[in-house]
């Protein structure tokens, strides 16, 4: 994405394909919880509804 580009709120659509490509790159390159505890990081709880 271009650094001219207005930064997306968080939540919003990917709006190109190009957007689509990088957001899987991000994906396919996060860490796991095991990669994470190796750094002395937690991995984000897991969110549930309570309805």
């Amino acid at each position: 994405m271009d650094k001219e580009k207005k930064q997306q709120e968080n939540g919003s659509m990917a709006t190109s394909f190009e957007e689509v490509q990088q957001l899987g790159e991000q994906m396919e390159n996060r860490r796991n919880e095991t990669e994470l505890e190796s750094v002395g990081r937690d991995q984000d709880p897991e969110q549930f509804d309570d309805k």
